[in-house]
């Protein structure tokens, strides 16, 4: 993906305005993201959760930025070259009854000349299968009788049917649903970063913005 130098600006401009850290074990700090689809200004639309120390623009979450269909409402980890980010959703929790937090397996680190890929499927379902045609047969010669045609091309067995589309929107793994009361855990790895991070969605206005409260929490088994 190039990006144009005024693109750049504006991202280290928003990346900027949106710095800010909590300590392990302080009170959760809280941040409302604005979706960039709908508000062109410079509203805040991701947080860097330990700034300063990331190589070139980007954040650790990003929210508003995919629309698929009805649903307007997603988050998303970065996806500069460097990061390795991974988001998982832990399902709805409050902040008193926080959950365990799981090992969440970053990223693959890129080779040099790769490029990570993301897609979005949002095909709607597909159909049932129509009814089995009739079998076919062979036409009858002047005398009334069916025969065999000795040079009658035989077909194929038809290839294997592939799965059907279920309609359900199908992301790459950058991007997960953003859900009122559910509680994400993000595992934040780049060049010079590696640390955990447990947010809330605490309040959502469809496709517009999002409130999110959010900690610094230890990597599991520390």
């Amino acid at each position: 993906m190039k990006l144009t130098k005024s693109i750049i600006a504006s991202l280290v401009l928003l990346v900027a305005s949106s710095s800010m850290m909590a300590q392990e074990g302080s009170a959760p700090g809280s941040v409302t993201l604005y979706s960039p689809l709908q508000h062109k200004t410079q509203a805040r639309a991701c947080v860097t959760f330990q700034p300063g120390t990331q190589k070139g623009p980007g954040c650790d979450v990003r929210y508003g930025a995919l629309r698929v269909g009805d649903e307007w409402d997603w988050i998303e980890s970065s996806g500069a070259r460097e990061s390795r980010s991974v988001i998982r959703d832990l399902g709805a929790y409050e902040w008193a009854s926080a959950p365990k937090i799981p090992w969440v397996e970053p990223f693959p680190k890129l080779k040099p000349g790769e490029q990570r890929t993301f897609s979005v499927d949002a095909s709607g379902a597909d159909g049932k299968d129509g009814a089995p045609g009739a079998p076919g047969r062979n036409g009858a010669d002047g005398d009334g009788i069916v025969r065999t045609d000795p040079h009658e091309r035989i077909s194929p067995p038809a290839p294997p049917s592939r799965p059907k589309n279920d309609g359900k929107t199908k992301v790459s793994p950058i991007w997960v649903k953003a859900i009122v009361g559910h509680m994400y855990v993000i595992h934040v790895v780049d060049e010079t970063r590696d640390f955990y991070v447990l947010f809330r969605i605490d309040k959502i206005t469809k496709g517009d913005n999002c409130t999110i409260s959010w900690q610094t929490v230890p990597a599991p088994g520390v």
